[in-house]
């Protein structure tokens, strides 16, 4: 039994360190933006991480937190095994330990639960995270028991109060809509609007510009709110929209690395021919292509599924001669240059709202925040 408990407890010292340093990651993620494989910008990663559900008091990364929860932990854990130890001190460790895991678990019920209901994204990192907290837990429990600990199911409930304490705290104190800004001073040349998909009234007397990578999960979020949202503001607002590449293949002020939007430069292309060619058939493949509903999970069609299905709904050749045609160039030209002059900092990031110089990255939880928003930057 000893050598069998032994073996437990060096399983979750490996497995609390092991997450220990992914909670430090994610920290630094969350703050810097950087550091992180797979975390670019539009990606469900970002989106999570990047929200403001990752911080507590909008200050805070929750990372931050899991990282000194953990830590405790794996002091508890390692100090169990030292001989100085005694028998008080080490009863008084293993109710840490039970509250420690309550609390984990607790945590990672509700961050869980943040992604799927407030967030609509799923960060891999932090599932990750989360699920092998939930399996150190376990793991913590059955030792403990083992170690012959008292008052085990009290101890847990603490730790599930904390974490519920913490839930009441971050709901009620996270805001329902944030935003970067920024501002460009110097003239921007913008995509004609009688040429792109508007959302709104086309002959609205304040027109919002959004730029939007069709592979972007912020920007599926935010496109499908839009409708409802600009419908609230009445016939004076309006929102064109406007597809930008994030991919370096025909956006050169993308960064150079890794491409995490490969192939965007032909979805571009594609909704921009369909919105040509027959205005219809794109409102068609804008919601073959999103979707209507957030809580549905999403995967972008492939390039080759997208071209099939435009080529379905205009007919292959008319596809490709708008696609090579020298509207497209002259469009990709001008997007591209309002995306490097208004890419500054913070606000680089997609979906992107524009309007007089004036530059928004939103995030709302649904279409009232988001109209909200759209109110901010006109104001």
């Amino acid at each position: 039994m000893a050598r069998d408990t032994g073996i437990m407890r060096k399983t979750m010292v490996v497995l609390t360190a092991i997450v220990l340093l992914l909670s430090v990651i994610l920290c630094i993620h969350s703050i810097s933006g950087h550091g992180l494989i797979g975390c670019t910008q539009g990606t469900n990663c970002n989106i999570v991480l990047g929200s403001r559900w990752s911080f507590l008091f909008g200050i805070i990364p929750v990372s931050a937190l899991a990282a000194g929860a953990y830590l405790t932990l794996l002091a508890c854990l390692l100090l169990t095994d030292s001989k100085r130890v005694g028998t008080q001190e080490q009863g008084f460790l293993l109710h840490a330990v039970l509250v420690i895991s309550g609390a984990i678990v607790g945590c990672a019920v509700w961050f869980i639960w943040l992604q799927s209901q407030m967030i609509r994204a799923f960060c891999p990192y932090c599932m990750t995270a989360h699920i092998l907290g939930i399996v150190i837990s376990i793991l913590s429990v059955i030792w403990c028991i083992r170690q012959k600990s008292r008052r085990i199911i009290l101890n847990i409930s603490i730790g599930v109060l904390i974490a519920a304490a913490l839930a009441v705290v971050q709901f009620t104190t996270t805001p329902r809509t944030l935003a970067q800004r920024g501002f460009v001073n110097e003239p921007l040349r913008y995509p004609d609007p009688k040429d792109m998909p508007v959302i709104g009234n086309p002959d609205a007397k304040h027109k919002v510009t959004l730029l939007f990578d069709w592979q972007c999960s912020h920007c599926r979020r935010t496109h499908i709110m839009l409708p409802d949202a600009v419908s609230q503001l009445g016939d004076s607002i309006a929102v064109v929209c406007c597809p930008v590449s994030m991919s370096r293949e025909c956006n050169p002020h993308i960064s150079p690395g890794i491409d995490r939007f490969a192939g965007s430069c032909t979805f571009m292309r594609i909704g921009l021919a369909l919105w040509r060619t027959k205005p219809d058939a794109y409102r068609e493949y804008e919601e073959w292509f999103f979707g209507t509903d957030l809580a549905q999970g999403w995967n972008p069609p492939t390039v080759e599924q997208a071209t099939a299905m435009a080529g379905q709904l205009i007919g292959k050749e008319r596809l490709d001669n708008v696609i090579q045609s020298r509207w497209m160039e002259n469009y990709t030209r001008i997007v591209n240059e309002l995306f490097g002059r208004t890419s500054r900092g913070t606000t680089s990031a997609i979906p992107r709202l524009i309007y007089d110089g004036k530059i928004m990255i939103p995030e709302a939880d649904n279409s009232s925040a988001l109209a909200s928003l759209i109110l901010e930057l006109l104001d």
